[in-house]
């Protein structure tokens, strides 16, 4: 099978810059925009919980769907999906980050759940699909590595525009009202609307162009029909799987606890304007962009599980020392620690990698087909996890009495922000590194499924 030329995994990673820059409004954005708007922090975090655990559900189901999608059609099985979930994803983001002002609490609940159940169907549709396709056409841990990093780099592209829409669009005067917040925030999200359906569909006829032209490069798995009971129990049963999929649900829960805390963070405890916030996400971003390259390098001479170890225990350590003692208006040195975390940050594609040959050693173990599945199943988490943290950190803001609809807050509250953005995060951090770290105790009794070359 020949090695598949750069501008096709390119073109395959340019749907990351939508999906990219739509999960930085979600995590950072959404839960602030909604207590903004007047709903109370506990109810906006059940929403969102309520929204991904959804989303939790339908993605081992949409894995199993695309595996079991006849593969006779000119699009292929997996094709079609992201066509659909294009076309969702683009009206249902738009109406999200428009929450109606003055507006009833059961209003604002219900818009935030309905719109967010939505943009999640959506990706679903898009992203299960998008991800499986990896292992259908590469041939290789290196391939795939290389796809997984134009994905880390052109979703960190993605990453940007979600900075900087929000930047572009924001009230102008030093202290704008709610009233015009939520304005910009509705443009914001029209805006990133249309650039995520434009990258998603250019990145799906890419793929589907690729697919007609090189149906030799097409995985020989034959589809085999399986009992999706048995899949979920054959993944269950592995403790290789295990460890990864609990320690990836660890970190997971960490980054979303600290996504949702961090405007609260830098706008009420570090007193940081709009430009300064967003300067300190590009300066993360441009950091995670550069770095991804230099870490799928390093994956070709080192062990992948020892470099990302190596990494998410730096970045927990990091995180613990720096955010709770950096005083207000420190810009420079966040500045410092989002340039040393975008790089720790950007390891996370070593995790996807190892994940991805796991699959493709469970493919060549039973023989037929399970991308889907096992893609699902790791969304699945990654959801679970994101809800969790969400659910989490809008407790938390209830709990030491952040006041919904308020740009300022109290120092008890501020400082409590401060110990939760920092060591609070570490602790899910360190927790997801010690059973990754079990994992290198298991690989030779899973016959060497993930390899760590």
């Amino acid at each position: 099978m020949d090695m598949i030329r750069w501008p096709t995994k390119a073109g395959y990673g340019t749907a990351s810059i939508g999906l990219g820059a739509v999960e930085l409004m979600l995590q950072v954005y959404l839960l602030e925009l909604y207590i903004l708007a007047g709903l109370k922090p506990s109810l906006a975090g059940t929403a969102i919980a309520v929204a991904i655990f959804w989303d939790a559900v339908s993605d081992p189901l949409m894995g199993i769907i695309s595996d079991k999608t006849s593969s006779e059609s000119s699009l292929g099985p997996r094709v079609p999906y992201l066509f659909m979930g294009t076309v969702l994803l683009s009206v249902g983001f738009s109406f999200l980050f428009s929450p109606q002002t003055g507006a009833s609490q059961t209003t604002l609940f219900n818009q935030l759940l309905i719109w967010y159940l939505v943009v999640n169907t959506a990706m679903t549709l898009y992203s299960v699909p998008y991800l499986a396709l990896i292992n259908d056409v590469s041939a290789g841990e290196k391939e795939r590595a290389s796809f997984f990093g134009w994905r880390i780099v052109l979703g960190s592209i993605g990453l940007l525009i979600g900075i900087g829409l929000p930047i572009y669009f924001s009230p102008k005067n030093s202290q704008p009202s709610i009233e015009e917040l939520l304005s910009s925030r509705a443009t914001t999200g029209i805006t990133l609307g249309i650039i995520a359906g434009i990258s998603c569909i250019f990145s799906a006829i890419t793929i589907l162009k690729f697919l007609r032209g090189h149906t030799d490069q097409r995985k020989s798995t034959p589809y085999t029909p399986y009992n999706t009971g048995a899949i979920f129990k054959q993944a269950l049963v592995s403790p290789l799987f295990r460890y990864l999929a609990f320690g990836f649900v660890a970190i997971a829960i960490g980054r979303s606890f600290n996504s949702s805390l961090a405007l609260p963070y830098y706008r009420s405890t570090l007193k940081f304007t709009e430009e300064q916030f967003g300067l300190t996400i590009l300066t993360l971003t441009v950091f995670i962009i550069a770095s991804a390259p230099i870490w799928v390098r390093l994956a070709n001479r080192f062990a992948k599980a020892t470099l990302f170890l190596s990494a998410v225990a730096a970045l927990a350590i990091l995180s613990s020392i720096a955010y709770p003692t950096i005083p207000p208006k420190a810009i420079s040195w966040i500045i410092l620690v989002a340039s040393i975390g975008g790089i720790l940050v950007s390891s996370i594609v070593l995790l996807d990698s190892l994940f991805s040959d796991f699959v493709e050693s469970e493919k060549e173990s039973q023989s037929r087909d399970v991308s889907g599945a096992y893609y699902g199943i790791w969304r699945m988490l990654s959801k679970v996890a994101r809800a969790l943290g969400i659910a989490c950190s809008g407790l938390l803001l209830s709990a030491i009495g952040y006041e919904e609809g308020s740009l300022s807050q109290d120092y008890s509250t501020e400082r409590a922000i401060a110990w939760a953005f920092g060591p609070g995060v570490a602790i899910f951090l360190a927790a997801g590194a010690f059973l990754i770290s079990r994992t290198r105790q298991n690989r030779n009794s899973e016959g060497k499924r993930v390899s760590n070359a």
